[in-house]
């Protein structure tokens, strides 16, 4: 039985206001458990504010930031940024596990939240309440279970995220009474959830291939909380507004079939470090000469560090020629939208970026004659 803490089953005073419910009561209702009433006294506590103003970064310097960002961290939960900080670590986790071997969508996984905690430092409390709420929405929102949860104290605040098969998916494949609701479209009959990657996770070595970016939530790209702005020990201003989970889902659905079909070659994670980071992880000993111009064009955005180290959930995936007509298809269907970013490049790894528009004359040729399709 799950130890009832304070931190948990306490009801909450944030800013002097009550808030209705418990961490414990929200986390056991998306558990799918009858919430437990709070029995201790009321935790009080006050909102971390993040710093509005952003931060200045330079864009000639892009090289010295990837350097900071580029080795995988603990990362701790900002304070100011807990609810964002947690949507994120949500849908990366979820990304992470998309290159898997197996056969499964989105929703046949679940999700265990683990949560280790130091309680002491003054609005460390409220940043677990919003941790836990937002955890709940946005798995809500993605209409996925939460497998499990724990709480334990420590000495930095932590949220670790791991995926499954949900019990739902393994009922599933042993029910034979309705078996027309087992067929697809409705969901996935038999899923099967492998531990080895079916996509590689570095670029095949050949240069007639294109790297695409396909952010999974069309929020602004900010730095707020992010891995960089934790190196450089700066606020980051505001965080990316993670907030789409039925575009999480279609852009999802889409790539996990791209992935199952070896239309991806490879492909990396967008996520701690931002695009940049996942850039590096996926070019290997190869390396490219990135376009930024159609993501900042899209986007609005002047400022280039922004895009490439802001944590907007999304994945990096390497096509053949003669597949992009078929993946611009398949996205435009969804209605995702993708950026190619250019070819990769024989020359030891370098990666240099660049917001002058360098591809779309090559794009154009591509399509306009008629590349032949990938499988279905």
């Amino acid at each position: 039985m799950k130890e009832r803490t304070s931190a948990l089953y306490s009801k909450y005073v944030i800013d002097g206001i009550r808030m209705d419910v418990t961490p414990g009561q929200m986390l056991d209702s998306a558990c799918g458990q009858t919430p437990v009433q709070d029995e201790f006294e009321p935790i009080v506590d006050e909102r971390v504010d993040p710093d509005p103003a952003p931060d200045t970064y330079d864009s000639n310097r892009i090289g010295d930031y990837l350097e900071k960002t580029a080795e995988p961290v603990a990362r701790k939960v900002p304070a100011a940024y807990a609810d964002s900080f947690t949507r994120g670590c949500i849908a990366r986790s979820l990304i992470d596990v998309i290159w898997r071997e197996g056969h499964f969508r989105l929703d046949d996984l679940q999700v265990h939240a683990a949560w280790k905690w130091n309680g002491e430092p003054v609005g460390s409390m409220a940043a677990f309440y919003a941790s836990a709420e937002a955890a709940c929405d946005y798995l809500d929102g993605l209409g996925l279970p939460l497998a499990g949860y724990s709480y334990s104290e420590s000495r930095s605040n932590s949220v670790s995220l791991r995926c499954m098969l949900s019990n739902a998916s393994e009922e599933r494949a042993m029910e034979e009474d309705e078996p027309i609701f087992n067929e697809l479209p409705f969901r996935t009959l038999r899923p099967r959830f492998g531990t080895r990657r079916k996509c590689p996770a570095t670029l095949s070595g050949s240069e007639d291939t294109w790297l695409i970016y396909i952010p999974f939530d069309s929020c602004s790209f900010r730095l707020g909380g992010s891995l960089l702005s934790e190196a450089l020990g700066t606020p980051g201003g505001k965080a990316p507004d993670i907030m789409e989970p039925d575009y999480f889902i279609d852009c999802y659905e889409v790539v996990r079939e791209l992935v199952e079909d070896g239309i991806a070659l490879s492909g990396a994670t967008v996520g701690d470090g931002g695009l940049m980071t996942a850039l590096g992880r996926l070019c290997g000993e190869m390396g490219i000469a990135a376009d930024l111009s159609g993501i900042m064009k899209a986007y609005g955005e002047n400022d280039m560090t922004r895009v490439l180290f802001a944590e907007v959930p999304g994945v990096l995936i390497e096509i053949r020629d003669y597949d992009f007509d078929y993946l611009d298809a398949e996205l435009l269907l969804q209605d995702v939208a993708y950026y190619p970013l250019g070819r990769p490049l024989r020359n030891g790894g370098k990666i240099t970026v660049s917001d002058t528009d360098t591809i779309s004359d090559i794009l154009s040729s591509l399509m306009s004659e008629g590349a032949i399709e990938g499988e279905d």
